[in-house]
């Protein structure tokens, strides 16, 4: 997933209006250019160090000084000492690099949520991409120059990630024939977060008409229980009734949202869609697995008498009477803050759409886009990067692995060096002169990147060719 996309998804994920994501992306972008690893231009001379040399220094703890140099970072160019000081601490407590994209996106949330919770407000209820931008540039990034010219430039480049994402998020993908995995994901996350939803047995997206409403409560046992009458009855005529399975085949039917129809623009069984249940569609679904280290965008997830829709950045789309009662984001089969977490037992790919063979995996909290060659998942947040001890320009420079490499969280092979992430044989790895030693053994500390994610961590010397 691209970068701007994944930060776009798991914005919308915190609860954010698609205006008021395109907002704050606008800003990040002219910020640091949506850069995690972006250190202000004009401390590259001063400090002696480039995007990658920076972030490995602070990562290896050879540099001390990140909180108090003055130096703007990261995506939102965090620069005051207080600021960059709980940034350093929020990535040591989630065992991620500074320069981690998704821990910075958490941390922004964070920050909006417990130290600017106007412009939160604002960015969780706006439909003008405009007034989310001047939130963020004006009370939040607060930069030396607010003109109106840089106001609008701002606004524009929200406007742009508006156009491209929020769009298609509203568009093909809603009403019309749902064809892919990303479609059907973007879909699910579309009505989770737009919106008013309730969970109501066997109701694929009808909206909660006073004639929706007596149907309902009379056609299945369970919407005849007291207590979920007066849900029912009480829900506003722009609320949807949905159950888990029921959200995933209204998608597929051609759900569009439109309150005039009887299923909110649904069609029964259509598009070659069959009306099935949670348990018989997880049969349905081809690569069915237990395994989570690799998952795709779209897939369905599954545990016994339920189902629900693999968004990415491990996170899932169900509709639940559990927790919030209707349309919901949790968290697939990791701890993620601010989420509900889900155990789901399985997982596979429906049969009604096509994938793209781009798999996550998810793992603790965390999910990253693993190409192929990849086959052993990244660690879990709680695993923590070892120092880097021994510093050596000389071994500074690129590496060819000569064969297939793990890629741990400390030097040496000990069950407590956890295996980040495998590079196969003839993979390149970047090296700016940190190694520990184990054995008489040198360990780089080093850089790798696929699939546009980056790992650090710790490669023995013997199997690195520069």
């Amino acid at each position: 997933m691209l970068t701007e996309e994944r930060i776009w998804n798991k914005l919308l994920a915190a609860g954010m209006t698609p205006a008021g994501a395109a907002g704050s992306m606008g800003n990040q972008k002219a910020e640091s250019g949506l850069n995690s690893r972006n250190l202000q231009n004009s401390f590259e001379k001063k400090l002696g160090y480039n995007d990658g040399t920076y972030t490995m220094a602070v990562n290896s703890g050879a540099y001390t000084n990140f909180a108090n140099d003055g130096a703007g970072y990261g995506l939102c160019q965090w620069t005051h000492p207080t600021r960059k000081a709980a940034l350093l601490a929020f990535a040591r407590a989630a065992g991620k690099s500074i320069g981690d994209e998704d821990m910075q996106v958490d941390f922004f949330i964070k920050e909006l949520k417990e130290s600017y919770p106007k412009v939160w407000a604002v960015l969780t209820t706006t439909k003008s991409v405009r007034e989310a931008s001047d939130a963020v540039l004006l009370n939040y990034e607060r930069p030396a120059d607010q003109s109106e010219a840089v106001r609008v430039k701002r606004a524009g480049y929200g406007q742009t990630y508006y156009d491209k994402y929020a769009k298609k998020g509203s568009g093909a993908t809603m009403g019309g024939k749902i064809t892919t995995g990303k479609q059907l994901a973007e879909a699910a996350l579309n009505v989770a977060k737009n919106y008013k939803t309730l969970y109501v047995m066997g109701c694929f997206g009808a909206p909660m008409t006073a004639a929706n409403k007596k149907r309902y409560t009379k056609n299945n046992p369970y919407n005849t229980a007291a207590d979920r009458v007066r849900m029912i009855n009480a829900a506003s005529a722009d609320t949807f009734g949905f159950d888990c399975v029921c959200l995933i085949k209204g998608l597929l039917w051609g759900w569009s949202g439109d309150g005039s129809k009887s299923y909110g623009g649904a069609g029964y069984a259509v598009n070659g869609v069959p009306d099935i249940g949670a348990d018989t569609m997880i049969t349905k679904c081809s690569s069915v697995t237990t395994d989570f280290s690799k998952i795709e965008v779209g897939e369905a997830v599954w545990c016994k008498g339920h189902i629900g829709i693999y968004i990415g950045g491990g996170l899932a789309v169900e509709c639940t009477p559990k927790w919030k009662n209707c349309v919901q984001v949790t968290a697939c089969n990791c701890d993620k803050s601010g989420y509900n977490r889900r155990n789901w037992t399985k997982h596979g790919k429906l049969p009604y759409v096509t994938y793209t063979s781009q798999s996550e995996s998810v793992t603790g909290g965390t999910a990253t886009t693993t190409p192929s060659p990849i086959t052993t998942k990244p660690a879990a947040p709680s695993v923590k990067i070892e120092a880097a001890k021994c510093f050596d320009k000389k071994l500074a420079g690129a590496y060819k692995t000569t064969d297939d490499l793990n890629l741990r969280a400390g030097a040496g092979t000990g069950n407590d060096k956890t295996v980040l992430v495998v590079v196969p044989k003839g993979g390149t790895v970047r090296n700016y002169g940190y190694y520990n030693t184990v054995s008489g053994k040198k360990w780089l500390y080093v850089q790798y990147t696929a699939g546009g994610k980056t790992y650090t961590g710790y490669c023995s010397m013997a199997y690195l060719k520069k």
